[in-house]
């Protein structure tokens, strides 16, 4: 099953307090493993404290930061609308795409930034046999949200969202 560019979301009986009503954007799929990023658990992290630990000097206001994950949790990406690319951009689908490298923190606070965004530290992976028993465990929904939906959805109410998102869906397929 292809799950990139579609979201994991936590059922209820999942009690690790990191996926915990979690939803995760998939944004890597390979025989190795795949990857996402978490992309509704706030950090205690601004971006600002993120660019002063590069040597930027970020002269906006601080934005959110989310946990992306336990995995590499150092490492920051950008969760982005496509339109935009660094030197490293993954492009997950027309819609959306992963960036991570030095040129990204310069482009921002040279005031280039992408339409929509989310500024994200660590990953979620898994090994594919991993994931699978987990779904074959009823441990996660899988839907497809909206750029909208995944950006700009505040943190707080996206799992519910996420949960009606997929209720809807699933009653489209039957109907």
């Amino acid at each position: 099953m292809d799950l990139v560019g579609k979201c994991l979301i936590a059922r209820p009986s999942i009690e690790d307090p990191l996926f915990k009503r979690s939803v995760v954007f998939i944004y890597e799929q390979n025989v190795a493993g795949i990857a996402g990023v978490i992309i509704n658990q706030r950090s205690p992290i601004s971006t600002h404290d993120i660019f002063l630990n590069r040597g930027f000097s970020p002269s906006e206001a601080a934005e959110k930061v989310y946990v992306g994950g336990p995995v590499n949790s150092n490492a920051v990406l950008i969760l982005h609308t496509s339109e935009w690319k660094t030197t490293n951009t993954l492009k997950v689908n027309s819609d959306l795409s992963v960036s991570s490298d030095d040129l990204m923190f310069y482009k921002f606070v040279n005031g280039d930034k992408p339409e929509g965004y989310k500024f994200i530290t660590g990953v979620a992976a898994w090994h594919p046999l991993q994931l699978k028993q987990e779904l074959n465990n009823n441990r996660w929904l899988i839907s497809n949200l909206t750029v909208h939906q995944i950006l700009d959805t505040d943190s707080r109410q996206l799992w519910d969202v996420a949960i009606e998102t997929n209720a809807k869906q699933t009653i489209d397929r039957f109907i």
